[in-house]
């Protein structure tokens, strides 16, 4: 009981931090801020995470073990050899992961500057192994073009969903209607993947 209790606390600490720091970045929210979203003391927060890069830390493996579940087994399964609507199908859950979780992009984006330490071990253990599997699944395209065609898929699956109200105000589509994921993921998909 008690393990569930302190795993039920630890949980809600994460994803209360993960809330902040996708509104404002790691740098603008602090961990009192943290405590007060996650309704908990600030000891109880510092008892689980013993430093805000820490609680930065797990909100990223949170996150990436959202991703994992979601599409890690058909990224690992699926190659340049397979057939093109093979191919199509995991860059179409890979949109729907994103559309599902907005927060997943801007906490790249915001994740803090550019050179520091949670960069490297961002990139190290969670971004490297999911590039590797994205260099499998588009084996076919020269290899010069992966890294453009990486960062082309990750942004263009990602931003109509984390800036959904501005989408909306500009556009008047509504991108987290089922309709809409959809169109998107088949547009990302076929654009990707050609016939």
């Amino acid at each position: 009981m008690r393990d569930k209790q302190r795993d039920s606390t630890r949980e809600k600490i994460v994803e209360a931090a993960l809330a902040a720091m996708t509104e404002t970045g790691f740098d603008a929210v602090s961990t009192r801020a943290i405590a007060q979203r996650a309704e908990v003391s600030q000891g109880l927060l510092t008892y689980h995470f013993a430093s805000k890069d820490a609680l930065w830390r797990a909100a990223a493996d949170h996150l990436f073990a959202l991703q994992e579940a979601a599409v890690g087994d058909a990224m690992a399964n699926v190659g340049p050899n397979d057939p093109p609507e093979k191919r199509r199908e995991v860059l179409r859950r890979l949109v729907r992961f994103n559309a599902e979780h907005p927060e997943f992009f801007r906490f790249l984006m915001l994740q803090g500057p550019e050179d520091d330490a949670r960069r490297a071990w961002l990139v190290k253990t969670h971004l490297t192994p999911i590039y590797a599997r994205f260099c499998h699944l588009m084996g076919n395209l020269p290899p010069a073009d992966i890294p453009h065609a990486f960062y082309t898929f990750g942004g263009a699956s990602s931003v109509i969903f984390s800036a959904a109200t501005k989408c909306t105000d500009l556009t008047g589509i509504d991108p987290k209607s089922e309709a809409s994921i959809q169109r998107h993921a088949e547009y990302l998909a076929n654009l990707m993947v050609p016939e």
